[in-house]
């Protein structure tokens, strides 16, 4: 175990993210349970442990740079196995952490994961973000809103921007693709209320990057219509 926390420290040094011992071994933990879980429910197609340490532990972790408030009311819409909303759970101890997904099974498996290594600033929030984007109790009520490899930059940005707040961070995670994505998504964005403030590179591995994280502030409130329905949202193009 301490081998692989300090493997695992030591990419953290490299890739520029900063973790404790602490955290490193909850991590380590975290990855050792979420891969014995792995054998009987399809979690992760990552098993390797140091390609799950780099693409999961730490390309989760890139998103650090960009969160303003490390005591943020954070969403990750359609985490998973957990990801990126368990690592920044870990590392971003007085943040509140809610992993939204609309698979019951795997919110379990990464509800009970968390209670036995009590990750306890997490919630688990099941259904579907076009749903919930319509309660006024969750309607534009997180201060960061993430979300990683879930749909199109312009479907995502209809399912996560009518859930930041005013003032907050809607912060996809794209792979190398993301440059069409991002420029037909120009404008549902702004129509959304979001302005797009930058793109930044995530986890560079093999002179790629991972992901690329575009940064996008919630400059004014969604209008009431959106988000659509799931079905409108798939048939239909966005109406600009």
């Amino acid at each position: 175990m301490n081998e692989r926390i300090n493997k695992l420290l030591e990419l953290a040094r490299q890739f520029e993210i900063v973790i404790n011992d602490r955290q490193a071994a909850k991590l380590v933990a975290y990855m050792d349970k979420l891969l014995e879980k792995n054998r009987f429910i399809n979690l992760t197609r990552i098993t390797d442990e140091d390609e799950f340490m780099k693409l999961h532990l730490l390309d989760s972790l890139s998103l650090i740079r960009l969160i303003k408030n490390p005591r943020a009311n954070i969403l990750d819409v359609g985490t998973g196995g957990g990801f990126p909303g368990i690592p920044l759970a870990i590392v971003l101890e007085e943040a509140k952490i809610t992993l939204m997904d609309s698979t019951k099974k795997k919110l379990n498996v990464v509800a009970e994961l968390a209670q036995e290594l009590q990750i306890d600033n997490i919630s688990i929030l099941h259904g579907r973000a076009e749903d919930f984007g319509q309660d006024p109790q969750y309607r534009e009520q997180y201060e960061v809103v993430t979300s990683r490899a879930v749909a199109n930059l312009t479907l995502l940005s209809e399912y996560c921007l009518p859930l930041t707040q005013v003032g907050g961070q809607f912060l996809p995670m794209k792979g190398k693709d993301y440059a069409t994505e991002l420029a037909q998504a120009q404008r549902p964005i702004e129509i959304l209320g979001g302005k797009i403030i930058e793109v930044k590179k995530g986890l560079l591995l093999q002179s790629e990057y991972v992901h690329v994280i575009i940064e996008i502030e919630k400059a004014k409130k969604t209008p009431k219509k959106f988000p659509r329905l799931n079905g409108k949202m798939k048939k239909e193009k966005f109406p600009v």
